[in-house]
């Protein structure tokens, strides 16, 4: 059976109306008025039974109920933490700005509530240490949203570079990870606030840095070289770096909020990428981040010149947020902490490493950590 077309993923992902739900059907909460919040989590949700958005916070309770009545959500609480101590709310969606990530996760772990929450996990390595010991402690899902893992392209690509690199007969020599965007954002934008955990590194470049080790399956092992390029005192608009894995490849970030839409630099790095080399391959793997509208893979024979463009991943359709809540689901309904054995899944150790070579990175340029 082929993947749905252009047209018929679009129409897939965004449904009109719900899908009947089942009588247990999760029953999930959202903590703010994000405007990413219909993509990665309203939109999904209606494709699945088991799973429902029963309610929305928002620190303004009229914002909440305007947001509540426009994407179909049943009812709406006058507070964050109102919303928290609802006995009837089974899981937290928590897409606040980064700052605000740690104290309203704990809140809802130390509630009971199982918590999909938006990436960075949190603003510093110490943050994320408590929170992923509590979610430990509680025994409760606590899943970082690197949904660009749970895609089907996301799989197929890392199994056919691990393959490829396995018991060292073409180790990975280098890694890439590039995702940037022009520059859109206007300066109050809270990707541009240090106070809100804000920069480059902390938004593009978390997903770099994740990639980068999750398409290896190996962690950094030294800082070679930071350029960050600030646009107000600690605050990056752009972040790139190499780095050394243990594995021994080379890895290579770039990540930016601000590319200026002049610089041919910028359209050098308009699609979000992934490309790993062997001693005799180069695997890359075109839109990343975002592969259900649209992804490319192939692979280049470094001795003949020849590049393969390999079967695109579409699978059933869906966007890399509905895998991702699908995995979320799952992984409440196993219950417990621990979920490795799902496909893309991202342990809290990940995730606190994650952090910790953010942290890393700042201070190896010279910056403040955020707090």
């Amino acid at each position: 059976m082929s993947s749905p077309g252009l047209f018929a993923r679009y129409s897939i992902s965004n449904p009109a109306t719900s899908v009947v739900k089942d009588s247990n059907a999760l029953r999930i909460g959202i903590l703010g008025a994000a405007r990413i919040t219909p993509n990665s989590l309203i939109l999904p949700a209606r494709t699945l039974s088991s799973i429902v958005v029963v309610s929305v916070a928002a620190r303004d309770h009229a914002k909440a109920i305007e947001y509540a009545k426009k994407w179909d959500i049943p009812t709406t609480h006058a507070s964050y933490q109102e919303l928290i101590d609802d006995p009837t709310i089974d899981c937290i969606y928590n897409p606040l700005p980064n700052s605000l990530h740690f104290a309203w996760t704990k809140l809802a772990l130390e509630a009971g509530k199982h918590v999909l929450l938006e990436k960075p996990a949190t603003s510093n390595a110490d943050q994320a240490r408590e929170l992923f010991a509590l979610a430990k402690a509680k025994d409760l899902v606590l899943l970082e949203a690197f949904h660009y893992r749970f895609h089907p392209a996301s799989l197929y690509f890392r199994d056919l570079v691990l393959n490829h690199a396995k018991d060292n007969k073409h180790p990975i020599q280098k890694i890439t990870a590039i995702l940037t965007f022009f520059s859109i954002y206007p300066a109050t934008d809270i990707r541009y606030q240090y106070d809100l955990a804000g920069g480059a590194l902390m938004d593009m470049g978390s997903y770099t840095i994740n990639a980068i080790r999750y398409f290896t399956d190996s962690n950094v092992e030294s800082i070679e070289e930071t350029l960050p390029t600030s646009i107000k005192p600690n605050l990056d608009g752009r972040f790139e770096a190499v780095l050394r894995l243990e594995n021994g490849a080379t890895a290579e970030i770039i990540a930016a909020l601000n590319n200026p839409w002049l610089e041919w630099r910028s359209w050098q790095e308009i699609t979000p990428r992934i490309v790993v080399e062997t001693d005799d391959k180069i695997f890359t793997y075109g839109v990343y981040i975002l592969p259900g509208g649209y992804h490319y893979l192939t692979v280049k024979d470094k001795k003949t010149g020849k590049t393969e463009n390999l079967p695109k991943q579409y699978q059933d359709g869906h966007q890399t947020y509905q895998y991702q809540l699908r995995a979320f689901v799952e992984a409440v309904r196993k219950g417990g902490y621990e979920h490795s054995d799902i496909p893309g899944w991202v342990t809290g150790e990940d995730s606190i490493t994650n952090m910790a070579i953010i942290d890393s990175l700042y201070k190896h340029a010279n910056m403040k950590l955020r707090v």
